[in-house]
């Protein structure tokens, strides 16, 4: 068996070794880490990322599955990281997962089969195996199978991420070319088609996978031609306007029942920012944000008049930060203000400089066909003729987006600390020149994403901007750890949620003033917790089903309330923060078949986990942010923060093991309020019928507390 360090050397993350063992980490710890853990270990963003996406593929056996098991040896067993026997027998058991599911397949391998040596055909495959492995694992998919001329790859699993879909056609566009420039003897360049499907997969770590969705991905791969990529209708929809697409129509596909509308991808959208990607097809009307707005145009104010300002805009995922900057873009553009944008990049986050790159390519417009030369002369163009800025900063701009400058300019004798302090200066600069000549607002959004450079950067223009004309608002998520605010010309807002009459305010929009049912009203409204992005596609997702039927000026629904369903368009967000947290996600899953709200003395009941355990999973818990705690125990009560995040853990749960917590759940309750079946009999029926009925109901507030009378 591999030591831990040897491990950490094989994921990439040997300059960590010596801060782990200094804390004694190894394997018999190394699960329960949180994301604060390893923050305070020193570990960056984006290598955090890498170690939990290590470690879930090392606990789910990552040898791949070849297309005949039987062929090889079975793996050596892997290290016990599990955190209890039963979470073990769960894993293997499986989940249900919403999973974008990659198939890819080499064009011509049986006609090169034909004709080449074996040996040769062994290294070609390899070859392209391993260039194509590269890009789903950079986008952190999970390779699920190898077969020789095909490759099935899983985006949200073993970890969920935001965004599988979108993941999942970026891979697929660098297998495409990464391939075009990959020679391979006796071949030339490989070609490949590949199909990506989205939807329900129950998937295990014995390495089993069972849905329609893998057979969708592999009939889609057979309507893409050479060197394309043919998505799903779904796919479509979750990746939205990050990418250009080519409407195939709908296809009749073999093993398909119904017909499958497709799309091929033709490009990377020139969408500039998330955001805007994913509100092309409009916005709803904004709802409650008055007060943010109104500091956002007084500081603006403060600006225009050479008093730079900041404000951190902070909130969790889909509170609306994008929303607040795109009223305040276009009401100050509408008054003639320069805008400045920036959007980090969760795949980015260690490519130095990469939200300004962005933003320099968006405003110089090059050709793909633009020589070196070409592209320096619009980019002196900009800062010398346009910004006034001195011709020997130009060196430093191009060499950080990689255009060749020397043989124009020179080679300067400076050291890389020196020449690294001059790029910085001269973006500074840059950005003080811009605001000189035209009072503007920088928006940059996302700053948890940002790489390590760019925020040197930040650091030196906020130090700066109290004397410029510019206002800068920068969003980010609440575990961001931003030292700005302690300066006096930056401003920190913490958005909150929406009240509940803002909510109803933007449900009723989305229903163009209809009404629904208020019983749907009730549950839309619990389920959102007021936040904004929550309301909405549930709403959509609500208006578009079959459910709804228009009666004039309402409508009626005609399936049961308390089983609406979470939307496609929030599962892999709300997946990604149970599995960010893969030591507590068992709690989670058990604390879910109660409801919303479960007490200690019942769930430690039903769990199988000694108390020890259960009392640290219980804490990371409440760590995490995934719920809130009433009391101490025995005595305590816990709360998932979002209904929507209790009902995805719920759903992830497989039928079977749904069924059983359910009856463990009666019988403990029968055991411990003998008088429940007399009193309140909708309790125990919940638990006893509630699985042949879907989804969990809020439970009874006996079920929330139990005091020391109850029995």
């Amino acid at each position: 068996m591999k030591s831990f360090e040897e491990w950490l050397r094989e994921s990439g993350l040997e300059r960590y070794a010596a801060a782990f063992s200094e804390n004694d980490i190894d394997f018999s710890n190394a699960r329960a880490l949180s994301e604060a853990d390893l923050r305070e270990l020193g570990l960056t963003l984006g290598h955090r990322k890498n170690f939990m996406v290590a470690l879930a593929a090392l606990e789910a056996s990552t040898p791949a599955r070849p297309a005949n098991p039987a062929a090889i040896p079975s793996p050596a067993p892997a290290v016990n990281l599990r955190p209890s026997t039963d979470a073990a027998r769960l894993r293997e058991a499986g989940e249900r997962r919403q999973l974008s599911v990659l198939f890819c397949d080499m064009v011509g391998f049986t006609e090169l089969a034909s004709r080449v040596d074996p040996e040769i055909l062994r290294d070609i495959i390899r070859s392209y195996e391993d260039t194509c492995a590269a890009s789903i694992t950079r986008y952190e998919g999970y390779v699920f199978q190898r077969q020789g001329d095909g490759i099935v790859a899983f985006f949200g699993y073993p970890l969920a991420h935001e965004g599988e879909a979108e993941r999942a056609i970026r891979a697929a566009l660098e297998i495409v070319a990464s391939l075009s420039t990959l020679v391979v003897s006796e071949v030339g360049h490989l070609q490949v088609r590949i199909g990506i499907a989205t939807g329900l997969v129950v998937v295990s770590s014995a390495e089993s996978a069972v849905g329609e969705t893998i057979n969708l991905a592999s009939r889609l791969q057979n309507v893409a031609q050479p060197g394309s990529i043919v998505v799903s209708e779904r796919v479509h929809r979750l990746a939205g306007g990050a990418f250009d697409y080519e409407d195939l129509g709908e296809q009749t596909l073999k093993g398909i029942a119904r017909g499958t509308h497709a799309y091929r991808i033709l490009s990377v959208s020139q969408a500039a920012s998330r955001f805007e990607a994913a509100t092309q097809d409009g916005l709803t009307p904004m709802v409650g944000r008055e007060q943010e707005i109104a500091l956002l145009m007084e500081r603006w104010q403060l600006a225009q008049g050479g008093e730079g300002q900041v404000v951190l805009l902070s909130g969790e995922p889909g509170i609306g930060k994008s929303r607040i900057l795109s009223a305040l873009r276009e009401r100050l553009e509408a008054t003639g203000a320069g805008t400045l944008r920036f959007q980090c990049s969760p795949y980015y986050t260690n490519s130095a400089f990469w939200p300004t790159i962005q933003n320099f390519e968006r405003e110089l417009n090059f050709a793909r066909d633009d020589s070196p030369e070409a592209k320096l002369d619009k980019l002196e163009a900009l800062i010398v003729t346009h910004y006034g800025r001195p011709l020997s900063d130009v060196r430093f701009i191009a060499s950080i987006m990689s255009i060749p400058c020397e043989a124009r300019y020179g080679a300067l004798p400076l050291t890389p600390q020196k020449h690294k302090d001059e790029t910085l200066r001269s973006l500074v600069d840059l950005t003080e020149a811009v605001a000189r000549r035209q009072p503007s607002v920088m928006l940059f959004e996302d700053a948890h994403w940002a790489d390590p450079t760019t925020l040197e950067v930040l650091d030196l223009l906020i130090d700066r901007v109290g004397g410029m004309p510019l206002l800068i608002v920068l969003t980010h998520r609440p575990e961001f750890p931003s030292h700005w605010s302690e300066q006096g010309h930056v401003s920190a807002v913490n958005l909150s949620k929406l009240t509940r009459a803002q909510s109803t305010a933007i449900l009723s929009r989305l229903a163009g003033g209809k009404a629904l049912p208020a019983a749907l009203v009730e549950q839309i409204l619990a389920k959102t917790d007021g936040v904004p992005l929550f309301v909405e596609e549930l709403t959509k997702s609500i208006l578009e089903s079959r459910e709804l039927r228009e009666m004039g000026d309402r409508y009626d629904y005609r399936g049961a309330a308390h089983t609406v369903s979470i939307p496609a368009t929030l599962r892999d967000s709300l997946m990604a923060r149970l599995d960010r947290f893969t030591p507590v996600k068992e709690i989670a899953q058990i604390g879910a078949a109660f409801g919303r709200e479960f007490s200690y003395e019942l769930i430690s009941a039903v769990a199988t986990m000694g108390k020890v355990q259960l009392d640290d999973a219980l804490a990371r818990l409440i760590a995490s942010g995934l719920a809130f705690r009433r009391g101490t125990p025995p005595d305590a009560v816990y709360t998932f923060k979002h209904a929507l995040v209790q009902d995805a853990a719920y759903d992830s749960l497989l039928k079977s093991r749904r069924q059983e917590l359910h009856a463990n759940i009666a019988r403990v309750i029968e055991e411990r309020l003998p008088n429940i079946r007399t009193i309140e009999p909708e309790v125990l029926a919940h638990h006893e019928l509630g699985p042949l009925f879907g989804q969990v109901k809020t439970r009874n507030r006996s079920l929330r507390r139990l005091g020391p009378d109850h029995g």
